[in-house]
C-alpha cells in the first residue's frame, strides 16, 4: 500500500495527541475506580461502565500512535485490528452484563446504594462529558477524530445510565439490573458499529477524495 498522509496542521495535530493521551488516562482512571466501587457494593451496571472505560484505553493509545505519526495510512492495519477485537469484547461484555443481571434480578440481589457511587457516576459523566466536547472540535479534521468523538460519546451515555441507576436505586430494588441491561444494549450495538464502519472511516480517513475506489 502506497504511503499516504494528511495536510492536517501540526497544532492540530499536537492538540489531538493530548486530547487522546488524556483520553487513555482518564479512561484507566474510571475504568479503575469503577469496578473497585463495582467489587464493594455488588453493582452490576458499576463494572458494565468500569471495563468499558478500560476497553476505551487500547483505542485511545492507538489513535494518538496514528496521530504521532500525521494520520496518513501508515499504522492503519494495526488500530483496524485492535477497533475489530475491542468490537468484539464490547459484545461479549454486553453478554456478560445481560446475563449477570438475569441472575441478580432472579436471585433477588441487590446492589448497596451509596453515595460514593451516585457522586463517582455523575463525576464520570462530567468527566467524560468535557473530554467529549474537547474532541468535537476537531471531528471536522479527520474522519478517525470523528469515531473516537463519537466513541466518547457513547461513553458518556453509558454514565448517564449508571447515573439514572444510582438514583433509582434508592427507591427501586431492580434499577441496577435495568442499568446494566441497557448498558448491554447500548454496548452490543456500539461493538458493532464498530465492526461495519472503522473499516470504511478509518480507512478512508487518510486518502484524497478517492478514497472509496483507492481505498476501500
Amino acid at each position: 500500500m502506497t504511503e499516504l498522509t494528511t495536510t492536517i496542521p501540526a497544532h492540530h495535530l499536537s492538540r489531538a495527541a493530548r486530547i487522546a493521551l488524556l483520553s487513555a488516562g482518564c479512561a484507566f482512571a474510571l475504568g479503575v475506580v469503577s469496578l473497585g466501587l463495582a467489587f464493594a457494593t455488588g453493582a452490576i451496571a458499576l463494572g458494565g461502565l468500569g471495563a468499558a472505560c478500560l476497553l476505551q484505553v487500547p483505542l485511545a493509545l492507538a489513535l494518538f500512535g496514528r496521530i504521532r505519526i500525521g494520520l496518513g495510512n501508515r499504522g492503519l492495519d494495526r488500530e483496524r485490528r485492535i477497533l475489530e477485537f475491542i468490537g468484539q469484547l464490547s459484545r461479549w461484555l454486553a453478554l456478560g452484563l445481560v446475563l449477570t443481571a438475569a441472575a441478580a434480578w432472579m436471585g433477588g440481589r441487590t446492589p448497596e446504594s451509596s453515595l460514593a457511587s451516585l457522586a463517582f457516576s455523575a463525576t464520570a459523566m462530567g468527566v467524560l462529558a468535557i473530554l467529549w466536547r474537547l474532541k468535537q472540535g476537531l471531528t471536522a479534521l479527520h474522519p478517525a477524530l470523528a469515531l473516537d468523538a463519537r466513541r466518547t460519546r457513547t461513553m458518556v451515555d453509558l454514565a448517564a445510565l449508571v447515573l439514572i441507576g444510582n438514583l433509582l436505586g434508592h427507591w427501586f430494588s431492580w434499577a441496577d439490573a435495568c442499568a446494566a441491561s441497557a448498558l448491554a444494549l447500548r454496548l452490543f450495538f456500539e461493538g458493532l458499529s464498530l465492526a461495519r464502519l472503522t473499516a470504511v472511516k478509518v480507512a478512508c480517513g487518510g486518502c484524497s477524495s478517492g478514497c472509496e475506489s483507492s481505498c476501500g
